[in-house]
């Protein structure tokens, strides 16, 4: 609690050196920052050569990108065409698939009236008390060419032709 008046001392005022260090701090900041920032010529120029390049290659590939879109939509177009006609063709198959069944309906029905039609037809050629069997013409018999012969009488007919 001495208070000595000689012991204290006044120093000047710090203002100028604390000027000084906050000029000197900003300084060399702002060095720091430029010199951060600064790229050489030649650095600057391939860099931009570069950006060309990717700028270049980008527009080849989206114009490829659009080349394939046309493509792809062209195919679209083909397979829809394809799958159109696809349709058709099977109900195409499908009619012509009962058309057969129908005529193979057909085709066996006749075949079962050929076959029962021989036997009215013996009884018809057979002579009668009032036919003169020399009139009528000699019945041949089935022809190969008669579409309504079973597998049967085709084969008799065969085997009867080679023992002749």
């Amino acid at each position: 609690m001495f208070q000595n008046p000689q012991s204290v001392v006044r120093c000047a005022p710090r203002s100028f050196s604390t000027k000084l260090a906050f000029q000197a701090g900003l300084l060399f900041l702002l060095g720091a920052v430029l010199s951060a920032g600064c790229v050489s010529k030649e650095q600057y120029e391939s860099e931009k050569v570069r950006g060309l390049n990717f700028q270049r290659l980008l527009a080849q590939e989206e114009k490829r990108a659009d080349t394939l879109d046309d493509k792809l939509a062209h195919k679209d177009k083909e397979i829809a065409k394809l799958s159109t006609q696809l349709k058709e063709t099977q109900e195409t198959i499908a009619s012509l698939k009962s058309q057969n069944r129908e005529l193979t309906l057909e085709l066996n029905a006749l075949k079962e009236q050929g076959h029962s039609q021989p036997d009215q037809e013996s009884l018809s050629t057979s002579p009668g008390p009032d036919l003169d069997p020399s009139k009528d013409k000699p019945h041949s018999g089935p022809s190969l060419s008669d579409p309504f012969l079973s597998e049967e009488e085709l084969r008799k007919m065969l085997d009867q032709g080679e023992t002749k």
